[in-house]
């Protein structure tokens, strides 16, 4: 096996604004696996080629059917973990060819519509979006330190769909309270961290006293966390870059349902292709937050179609992501 890697720029068609900075452009890791003339790809913001490099001989012997021995062998950082992890699933299912989602068992389950996410921006402007995006079916809005979640109100008062919340870790425990009484009243179904991450009692605190369900995000990276959320909150939000990919990403879905946890599988501004990738474990979740593509200019994949919230997965074998342009092929 052969491991090549490169890095794109996206521009965004307008920038993002949430309480970690604004984002106008998307740096991303493309990961290529050449084995027995097939290509995997993968992808992962974060990952550095030095690390990404230093993988290559590890890998040198691999095959997807020996995925998780090849994974073993790599101390590596979760991102780099999760588009090697990623461009290996993809070779899997070329190697057999089924569509990954297929060849994981998980073909025909109902998946919910994902949520499409606004930024942090002023009343005006919210209003405006919210009445072009009238007929997405959920809206995910950012909030900031400053918000006192009124403004769930002003989104509330031009929608009727569902609302959640994203709170970034932004507020005090009591604070959240406050805010999540006011969120409430506009029907949000659910909130986002509320409190800064490494707080696990305060988040307790606060699920055990809002009237919002409240769910883990930056809380919860892999699934030794998903055993010290239990009880602490609603529900957890798994990100493929966060966890390590998608091996790690399913584990993560099981056993929080047997710990009666609710999960949301979400992603960053990104390509299509990690979105598909996270999308073939759709029908496993309650919620989806897979928007990762929908604001991006010149996005060098195509793969899970999104139509005001409603996802169609590919048919293609593997993860079902393909380049715009003509994939590269073997030496």
């Amino acid at each position: 096996m052969r491991l090549s890697h490169h890095e794109v720029v996206i521009a965004l068609k307008k920038p993002f604004v949430s309480n970690t900075g604004t984002t106008t452009e998307v740096r991303q890791s493309i990961v290529e696996l050449h084995w027995e003339g097939l290509l995997g790809h993968g992808t992962s913001r974060g990952a550095t080629p030095a690390e990404l490099d230093g993988c290559a001989p590890l890998l040198a012997d691999a095959s997807p059917y020996g995925m998780r021995a090849a994974l073993e062998r790599l101390q590596v950082t979760q991102a780099t973990r999760a588009a090697l992890d990623m461009a290996l699933h993809d070779l899997l299912g070329k190697a057999t060819g089924q569509p990954l989602h297929r060849l994981l068992g998980l073909d025909g389950l109902p998946m919910e519509p994902t949520a499409l996410s606004i930024g942090a921006c002023p009343d005006e402007e919210l209003v405006q979006q919210a009445r072009e995006l009238a007929d997405w079916p959920i809206l995910k809005l950012k909030l900031t330190p400053e918000d006192d979640g009124s403004r769930a109100g002003v989104l509330r008062s031009v929608y009727g769909g569902r609302i959640r919340i994203d709170g970034n870790g932004s507020w005090t425990p009591d604070q959240a309270l406050r805010v999540a009484e006011e969120l409430d009243r506009h029907g949000v179904e659910l909130l986002e961290q509320p409190v800064a991450p490494g707080a696990l009692d305060d988040l307790q605190y606060v699920h055990e006293r809002s009237p919002v369900p409240v769910f883990a995000d930056e809380d919860c990276a892999g699934p030794e966390d998903v055993l010290r959320l239990r009880g602490r909150v609603s529900g957890i939000n798994i990100k493929l870059l966060k966890c390590g990919g998608l091996a790690r990403a399913h584990e993560m879905l099981l056993l929080a349902r047997a710990c009666g946890l609710r999960t949301m599988l979400g992603c960053k501004v990104e390509s299509a292709l990690g979105t598909t990738a996270m999308a073939q474990l759709a029908g496993l979740a309650d919620h989806l937050d897979l928007d990762g593509p929908v604001g991006l200019l010149d996005d060098p994949f195509t793969g899970v179609r999104i139509d005001r919230g409603d996802l169609t997965l590919p048919e293609e074998p593997g993860i079902g992501a393909t380049p715009v342009n003509q994939p590269r092929g073997e030496d």
